[in-house]
């Protein structure tokens, strides 16, 4: 028959997408640690190539300074280097038959449409970690109150130590003196695997050390997902799905990421979302996938740049 038929996507199926796609986001969102730091820098839209450029500026490259009244304004400039990311396909799938969906005692949809979920949460959340430890500034915890920082990428020692005061300390300092920008203006970010954050909790000698669930005032509305406390103008975010908890010396310790602002783009061209498969076989053969078009990539490279924003902790 000719006109609009639910059956077919193009003709009117598609129609119904939007509450679910929607509703997916929305749910899956608490879920989102180190993605909802990456800065979505443009909504990209279809029909546009699967590369998104982006610009950097660099500092100026002579600095100012003090003028003699008779002589003229120094002048200098300042470079622009351009990154990208790969615009990447992402999903899966779970099908089914209709007699599962005309004889189970159960509503299927919802069931299928959390495991979509949670599977989409793991995938998502891995792709924009896997740019947030791709920095060329690695510490590792050698001891309580010892850090060993490089900056090529490879981190030369083993791991005896999970974070503490003076380790936390000694990493915001370090960020601090390569003029990382901080987050919000006041605060650095450490998201950090639950053996990382652990120690934190386990350093009874943290003064300053403030638990998420005594914040007040400001604080306690601009609670991140998954924030456990703040210290030393750092707020710490704990991370169960892509970090490692078991590393270093006999497995024991945790990873981390410390970073400011500017650190991770997030380009997209399609948001993820639920897609219900065209029934084929008279309706006999059904599905539901979750589906995006989108990719992450980190902002700076101490290589090209002369800068990086992002400090991973780890061990050889």
């Amino acid at each position: 028959m000719a006109g609009q038929v639910y059956s077919v996507n193009t003709l009117g199926g598609y129609t119904s997408q939007p509450y679910l796609s929607d509703r997916l986001r929305h749910v899956a969102q608490p879920y989102f640690v180190l993605r909802q730091f990456a800065d979505v820098k443009e909504a990209i839209g279809k029909n546009r190539g699967d590369t998104f450029l982006f610009d950097k500026a660099s500092n100026v490259g002579t600095q100012g300074g003090t003028l003699v009244e008779t002589s003229t304004i120094p002048q200098t400039n300042f470079t622009v280097n351009q990154g990208s990311a790969t615009i990447t396909e992402f999903g899966n799938s779970i099908p089914y038959t209709g007699k599962l969906m005309d004889l189970s005692q159960f509503q299927l949809d919802p069931v299928i449409e959390q495991k979509l979920r949670d599977d989409m949460v793991k995938v998502i959340e891995s792709a924009a970690g896997a740019q947030f430890v791709a920095t060329q500034y690695v510490a590792v915890m050698t001891a309580t109150n010892g850090v060993a920082v490089t900056t090529n990428g490879t981190a030369t020692a083993t791991a005896t130590s999970n974070l503490s005061g003076t380790n936390t300390r000694a990493i915001v300092n370090y960020m601090k003196k390569k003029l990382i920008p901080r987050y919000d203006g006041r605060n650095y970010i450490c998201v950090g695997s639950v053996s990382a954050i652990s120690g934190m909790f386990e350093d009874t000698g943290t003064g300053g050390w403030a638990n998420a669930s005594q914040y007040t005032g400001e604080f306690a509305k601009n609670i991140f997902n998954g924030e456990v406390g703040t210290y030393y103008t750092t707020k710490f975010i704990e991370e169960t799905g892509y970090l490692n908890s078991a590393i270093g010396a006999s497995s024991l310790y945790g990873q981390a990421v410390f970073f400011g602002a500017d650190c991770v783009y997030e380009a997209v061209a399609i948001p993820e979302e639920i897609r219900t498969k065209v029934s084929v076989d008279y309706g006999r053969d059904m599905g539901m996938a979750w589906y995006a078009l989108l990719g992450f990539k980190t902002v700076w490279n101490l290589s090209t740049d002369g800068e990086q924003h992002i400090v991973f902790v780890t061990s050889a």
